[in-house]
Formats: structure tokens, C-alpha cells, sequence
């Protein structure tokens, strides 16, 4: 057993006794990594605080290979992201690329591209001033691309031909023409802001995109991971299916 020391955001918590909680982070070179977190419910915990859901944070923890959960030995916080658990709105539409940056993923494997990405869209929605939904298109679309399985959008997915101003979309591969088989229509507006976020790197280009772009964005990624994600279902609870 080692002693290491890393960055990481808390992806998710999980209560493991009276007293102690799992904590599942993002780190950039273990990748996904749980830890026990011994003490962390008992009233005025210094680590309590540090561990909150979106923080940023220094970590120290004991390694043990082959373990699947590490053991928490501290833990400072970098930055809590307070401009987004301040907005109702933003902090529910958070939910999305951190559920997305946990199933992407994987345990103990370097992972420097995909939290460099995360923290980066994270700095940037705790100041942003348009619209949360918006924002966070942008920063799934990042997270694709930066785990390695991001939609084409220069040419038709299928037959490689060029692409009018209303192609089609497919769940699994990306922009289609009208002569192949798609999963559903996109206008031109959705068009043009797919194609704009993906080549937008060091923030997001547009304050209000058409509500159609998140649903493509979902559920491309739900086909890609063969999964849907509890973060959206609650934000459709939360605002209706508008979400």
C-alpha cells in the first residue's frame, strides 16, 4: 500500500455507514477511482465540506492495486464552483457531463484529456450568464470528443457525401444526408450549432442554442454508452420535457 496525492472533481457519493461514505472521483491519472471516506458524516467533519458533489479538490489516499476502493486518508478543496450550486438551473443541468464523465470513465486509467476537459466546462459554466442548457451542450460535446467517440458533422456518416443545411442525424455515427437513413431530422439552426460547438475549444460559442441540439446530444451519447442518464430524467422531472 502506497500513499498517493492527485487533483480530482467529486463525481458522486454514496453513504457506506453511520459515519463514512464511498466518494467516486475523476482524477487525470486513475481515471475513475472510489474512496472511503472514514468519519465523513459525523457533525462538523473538516472533510465534509471538501467532498461536496462538483468540487475540485486535492486528494490524498492510500493505494492498493486490485482494490476497488481506495481508502481516503485527506482532502483540501480547490474550488467548490460556486457560481453553479448557486443557480438552481445550472446545477441541474451540471448533472449531465458529470453523470457523462462517470460512465466514460474507467477505473484506474489515465484519463488527463477527459478532466482537463471537465474542469474546464465546469470554470466555465460557474460564470456564464446565458443559457445553462446551452452551456452544457457545449461541454458534452467536448466530452465525446474527448472520449474518443465524437459525432461527424463535415460529411454524411454513411456514404461520406457533403451535407446540405438540414441533414439528418444518427445516433450512432452523427450527420447524415437526406438520401440515408436517419434517426431524426435536424433543422438548420440544430445544424449549425452542433457544427459550432464541436469546433469551439476554449468555450461555449453561442448563449442560447435550439432545445433540439441537447436532445441530440443525449441520446447520442446514451447509444455510444448503452445507457440513459438518471441526471437527465431529473432534469425532466424538473422542467418538463422543454428540458
Amino acid at each position: 500500500m502506497s500513499q498517493e496525492k492527485t487533483e480530482a472533481v467529486v463525481l458522486r457519493g454514496v453513504d457506506f455507514s453511520e459515519t463514512s461514505r464511498i466518494i467516486t472521483f475523476l482524477t487525470p491519472h486513475r481515471g475513475r477511482m472510489a474512496c472511503l471516506a472514514k468519519g465523513v458524516r459525523r457533525k462538523n467533519s473538516p472533510l465534509g465540506a471538501a467532498l461536496d458533489t462538483f468540487n475540485r479538490v486535492e486528494l490524498v489516499y492510500y493505494w492498493k492495486e486490485g482494490r476497488h476502493v481506495q481508502t481516503l486518508a485527506d482532502a483540501a478543496l480547490i474550488d467548490g464552483f460556486a457560481g453553479i450550486k448557486a443557480h438552481l438551473e445550472r446545477s441541474a443541468y451540471a448533472g449531465f457531463p458529470l453523470e457523462l464523465a462517470y460512465k466514460v470513465a474507467h477505473e484506474n486509467e489515465p484519463s488527463e484529456e477527459l478532466y482537463a476537459v471537465l474542469v474546464h466546462g465546469l470554470k466555465q459554466l460557474s460564470a456564464w450568464v446565458g443559457d445553462a442548457r446551452t452551456h452544457v451542450d457545449w461541454q458534452v460535446m467536448r466530452l465525446v470528443q474527448a472520449a474518443g467517440f465524437a459525432p461527424v458533422l463535415d460529411q454524411c456518416v454513411q456514404c461520406g457525401s457533403l451535407l446540405l443545411d438540414t441533414p439528418g442525424f444518427s445516433y450512432a455515427g452523427g450527420a447524415v444526408c437526406r438520401a440515408c437513413t436517419s434517426d431524426r431530422r435536424l433543422t438548420t439552426e440544430e445544424f449549425i450549432a452542433l457544427r459550432a460547438m464541436a469546433e469551439a475549444v476554449e468555450g461555449c460559442p453561442c448563449e442560447q442554442a435550439p432545445a433540439g441540439v441537447f436532445h441530440v446530444l443525449r441520446y447520442y451519447a446514451a447509444r455510444h454508452l448503452e445507457t440513459d442518464f438518471r441526471s437527465v430524467r431529473v432534469l425532466e422531472d424538473m422542467f418538463g420535457k422543454k428540458a
